[in-house]
């Protein structure tokens, strides 16, 4: 069964939370708002990941869309507007998780000035503008999971909570925001994947199409390892003749090519560990408990680390 959200009733949502949040900063002591200010940082820089990550997909979901094309038309066939539509939708709601991710970046960004000045203004408009992006997230099409149903389960639980404005509510209630954008990422894991390895294999294909057909110039597969050397090619710019050397081509390209989607899958495992570390943290603090960022933390920067090396070898190829 589907839940729908109102706008207001998600606004109401974020801001009476990002309200507990700050009452909650400005009532404890400075050195918890010194680990306020630390927790922030950390959500902040996990939001920015996650959003890093659907870029990624959405980039492989362009690639996908080319590749398709070029296969029709060498097949004959046309690729039309109804057989595009699939893939504009799957773009359009990888941008909007990217969106979203973003929206709940500037919303930590935000609440950490809580510690400096009266930012209650930043604080509301942050809110405003995540409960906008997440009043409406589109299904991912490779995805059977309805994203609403998930994120709209606590929509009573809020309403609920403004009236009694109960704070033990009001911590638990920021804690289950996080483990709602957790489970949405948990159950989109396997399909967000799936784009990667999609594209891994439409790409080989074509690479394989096209050696085959001596239409490129392969040799700058191993250029790497000969500059290394000092050799240069004794064959110049010529494509590739020797069979056995064609074949061992492309199989190093199609191994080049699969490297991005493994390190597009533990881009994902890396992301979805450091959220879920990130709630450990947001109830260490709720309980008033010492902070463990290290783990969340280089978790983070192993994320960070894959979408930077998917960059690397994206522009290689460029």
């Amino acid at each position: 069964m589907k839940v729908k959200l109102s706008f207001k009733i998600l606004v109401g949502r974020v801001a009476a939370i990002m309200l507990f949040v700050s009452i909650m900063v400005a009532a404890n002591g400075c050195g918890d708002r010194t680990t306020g200010e630390m927790l922030a940082k950390s959500g902040m820089a996990t939001a920015n990941t996650l959003a890093r990550y659907y870029d990624s997909l959405a980039q492989d979901t362009i690639d996908i869309w080319e590749m398709e094309a070029f296969n029709a038309s060498l097949r004959g066939l046309s690729f039309d507007e109804n057989q595009q539509k699939p893939l504009q939708d799957q773009f359009d709601a990888l941008n909007h998780r990217a969106l979203l991710a973003r929206r709940l970046a500037s919303t930590y960004s935000a609440l950490q000035q809580l510690s400096s000045y009266d930012a209650s203004a930043e604080v509301k408009g942050a809110a405003e503008k995540l409960a906008h992006e997440i009043k409406a997230i589109p299904v991912l099409s490779k995805s059977n999971v309805d994203p609403s149903s998930i994120v709209g389960l606590i929509a009573g639980d809020i309403a609920a909570w403004q009236q009694s404005r109960d704070i033990n509510k009001g911590s638990k209630l920021i804690l289950e925001v996080l483990e709602k954008v957790l489970k949405l990422l948990e159950s989109e894991t396997e399909a967000c994947k799936s784009i990667a390895n999609e594209r891994g294999n439409k790409v080989a294909n074509i690479i394989d199409y096209l050696i085959q057909k001596k239409m490129v110039i392969s040799w700058p597969l191993l250029q790497k390892s000969t500059e290394a050397l000092g050799l240069p090619w004794a064959s110049g710019q010529k494509p590739l003749e020797d069979e056995q050397t064609i074949k061992a081509m492309i199989e190093l390209a199609r191994v080049r090519v699969k490297r991005l989607a493994l390190l597009s899958a533990s881009a994902a495992d890396s992301t979805t560990q450091s959220l879920t570390l990130l709630i450990v943290n947001h109830k260490n603090f709720q309980n008033k408990k010492g902070l463990s960022l290290d783990e969340m933390l280089a978790a983070v920067q192993k994320a960070q680390s894959y979408l930077d090396e998917i960059a690397k070898l994206r522009a290689e190829k460029k």
